[in-house]
């Protein structure tokens, strides 16, 4: 399509170096450039003959970048909503690279031309930086605070041009129930123990400041935060069984669990670095898609379930069907014990229309149990439900 001559400009107005070749196919479709001073430019070949090609050129900030990198902007949308108004488009010689002519197109004005494609779509593949920690920095930042402080930066490709819930929700969250889970304080006094510092939203980054003795030690600090960095360094069965061995109990690995499914549902890298000022030991760990399967594998192990079924004499104690799950305790009269549990659903309605006479009156119970047994990282599980029930 020919451009109107009234939007013709006398020279093309930019020297551009290309950066990046983000679609090409046989020849270069789309293009990012970059100016002299450092001003963004995606151009793409919406014609081409043997001897010129016709490129467009849209100008756009790295916000605006970021959200077509993250594909939350398809490119016919940026090309029709500009930042500067205008679009330029420049005919080029294939031999030499001279402009041959240029145009300045208010953007209204270009919609018109539909010189962009509807269906136009490239996903774009976002390569993750790689993360420099500078250690010294970090250990002189837990020096001068004279706390241990754990770098948090997680990275992904959702988290380019925003922050997302998930991140924080997620991911965050949990590292900061981690570490209050090992220390044994709630969120009431989280105050007098936790500070940040330092946010970052490269995507996301933030230092967590932890002093929770408040004495020159910090010697459960140091405990509860090299755990924490064993932890997402862990791969192996072995790992986590060490880990386990330190800590009163498991609770934080449900914690971990939200933190490793997040990474893998959203294909993000999550950097983290301690720093102790006392000994003066920075430890990292990286984990990212790849290593959070391989731990949820290990987490995820289980032996075959046991099931079994008995027929058990004695007397209803409690009864209670109006909770969420309707449970029940009995008191066996042939062996002297209690055994407690949750009735099957289709017993409900038959417990609800008899009369029971707590305590008083022998029934023969039939229960099935399901055992889980005890795994690397799960303990036995021992699951009653009461299946029927026939007074003597």
């Amino acid at each position: 399509m020919k451009i109107d001559n009234i939007y013709h400009i006398e020279e093309f107005p930019f020297n551009l170096k290309v950066i990046q070749a983000i679609d090409f196919e046989m020849e270069p479709i789309l293009l990012l450039e970059r100016d002299t001073i450092g001003n963004n430019f995606l151009s793409y070949l919406y014609y081409s003959d043997e001897i010129n090609e016709h490129r467009a050129y849209l100008q756009l900030s790295d916000d605006r970048l970021n959200e077509i990198l993250a594909n939350e902007l398809t490119l016919k949308r940026a090309f029709s909503i500009p930042e500067t108004n205008l679009i330029t488009v420049g005919v080029f010689a294939l031999e030499s690279g001279v402009a041959m002519e240029s145009f300045m197109i208010p953007s209204q004005v270009f919609e018109e031309y539909k010189l962009i494609p509807e269906d136009y779509e490239v996903q774009f593949e976002q390569v993750h930086n790689k993360v420099e920690l500078d250690k010294s920095e970090l250990l002189q930042f837990s020096e001068r605070k004279q706390k241990i402080v754990l770098d948090f930066y997680l990275q992904s490709e959702n988290l380019l041009n925003n922050i997302k819930p998930y991140a924080i929700y997620k991911i965050l969250t949990p590292v900061i129930e981690i570490i209050k889970s090992m220390l044994e304080f709630d969120s009431r006094t989280a105050d007098k123990h936790l500070a940040f510092s330092n946010f970052r939203q490269g995507s996301l980054g933030v230092t967590i400041e932890v002093n929770y003795s408040h004495d020159l030690f910090l010697e459960k600090e140091s405990e509860a935060l090299e755990i924490l960095i064993l932890l997402l360094n862990a791969q192996e069965k072995n790992d986590f069984e060490s880990i386990i061995s330190r800590t009163k109990n498991e609770k934080y690995l449900k914690y971990y669990k939200s933190i490793i499914k997040s990474i893998i549902d959203n294909d993000a890298y999550l950097h983290t670095a301690y720093a102790n000022p006392i000994s003066k030991i920075v430890q990292t760990s990286l984990i990212d898609k790849k290593k959070a399967l391989v731990a949820r594998e290990v987490i995820d192990e289980t032996l075959e379930i046991i099931e079994d079924t008995e027929v058990i004499t004695g007397t209803f104690l409690e009864i209670d069907v109006d909770r969420k799950q309707p449970s029940f305790k009995i008191h066996s009269s042939e062996e002297d014990f209690t055994v407690k549990g949750k009735f099957e659903l289709s017993l409900l309605e038959k417990v609800k229309n008899d009369f029971i006479n707590i305590g008083k009156e022998n029934y023969s119970f039939t229960i099935k149990t399901i055992y889980h047994p005890e795994t690397t990282l799960k303990s036995e599980e021992i699951n009653r439900f009461l299946i029927d029930y026939k007074k003597l």
